[in-house]
């Protein structure tokens, strides 16, 4: 069975219940782009800095943004990010007017490209936003992470009427995602228990979650988002929400959860693509006679594979031994055939 088919029979849905910035890099495969519509944007683009400013009626809005030469060395990939667009309660409604001057221009063709050069060797998974609400986003993207918590506990309803602006544009990108071709899409990524708590999952990020699900099946689509975070008492709001296939998702021993309590934690209905800790091909990490017993132990907690596409959690790091990814593709092929 080819390696697409293979991944879409495990990530379709149980019998009977039917199959189913806002990013700050636009691919020319993704199934849409942003662009922002009657603002003046100014862009110094240097070798390793990004400076923009966007000039919205109510005032400038300003970010600046951080890529170096080591850091890509270092196998670092998103630029780091000297100055956010949010920086206290003022900057809201600017920003917002920034959103509400963009604009979701679908490309159906630019996915089509991409499905057919993937072909049979994959999964062609077309991207959604990164940030699954706008509240999502503004804690993602938008401002400093330990800023965001002190403006959520004491403007809580000014950072509520800003998401509320930004809810158009989100539902662009979901018409644009729902309407092309594509069999699987993700929608979202990076929760984590302590960052995005459990009332904060439930109440800022899961009702967009469900509303991308529901959209989705209708349109017998699945949804896949990216759990690579700490999943413990979270990662049943997925399973509640719809959500098909939890991907990037990342065991003990760098986060509290292993394989058992991954399954246990997402249910028995969602697929999980994943699994393996980075730190698994890493010999100053783990010895070779524990990586094999965590292999072992691994294999014999999946059971029969069942909802699992065996993957390394994000990233295989820049000095893995690859004779380790070798092996475990040789494990996992053990697995599957039983």
């Amino acid at each position: 069975m080819p390696c697409r088919a293979r991944r879409l029979h495990t990530v379709s849905t149980q019998p009977g219940r039917r199959a189913s910035g806002v990013r700050p890099r636009q691919s020319p495969d993704y199934p849409y782009r942003i662009e922002v519509e009657g603002l003046a944007v100014e862009a110094d683009v240097g070798p390793e800095q990004v400076h923009t400013v966007v000039h919205a009626p109510s005032g400038d809005v300003t970010t600046h943004l951080e890529l170096s030469a080591q850091m890509i060395a270092e196998g670092i990939s998103l630029p780091f990010v000297r100055r956010y667009p949010i920086e206290s309660v003022a900057d809201l409604p600017i920003v917002a007017e920034v959103f509400e001057h963009c604009r979701v221009i679908p490309t159906p063709q630019a996915y089509t490209q991409f499905h057919q050069r993937i072909g049979e060797s994959g999964v062609a998974v077309a991207s959604g936003p990164i940030a699954a609400s706008p509240m999502h986003l503004v804690l993602h993207d938008l401002m400093a992470m330990d800023q965001f918590f002190y403006l959520y506990t004491d403007e809580l309803e000014a950072l509520r009427a800003f998401a509320a602006r930004l809810e158009p544009l989100y539902e662009a990108c979901l018409d644009a995602v729902v309407e092309n071709e594509a069999e699987v899409v993700f929608w979202a990524a990076n929760y984590d228990r302590d960052l995005t708590w459990p009332p904060f999952l439930e109440q800022e990020i899961a009702p967009w979650l469900r509303r991308a699900a529901d959209r989705l099946h209708a349109a017998r689509k699945l949804l896949l988002t990216h759990c690579d975070g700490e999943n413990d008492r979270i990662g049943h709001v997925f399973g509640d929400c719809g959500v098909d296939v939890v991907e990037s998702v990342c065991p003990s021993p760098m986060t509290s959860l292993d394989q058992h309590g991954l399954r246990t934690a997402f249910g028995p209905n969602v697929t999980i693509w994943g699994g393996v800790p980075s730190v698994a091909l890493l010999e100053a990490s783990m010895s070779t006679v524990d990586f094999h017993t965590y292999v072992d132990d691994m294999c014999e907690q999946i059971g029969d594979g069942h909802r699992w596409i065996l993957g390394v959690s994000d990233n295989v790091p820049p000095d893995a031994d690859l004779s380790r990814l070798e092996y475990l593709g040789t494990r996992f092929t053990e697995v599957a055939s039983g």
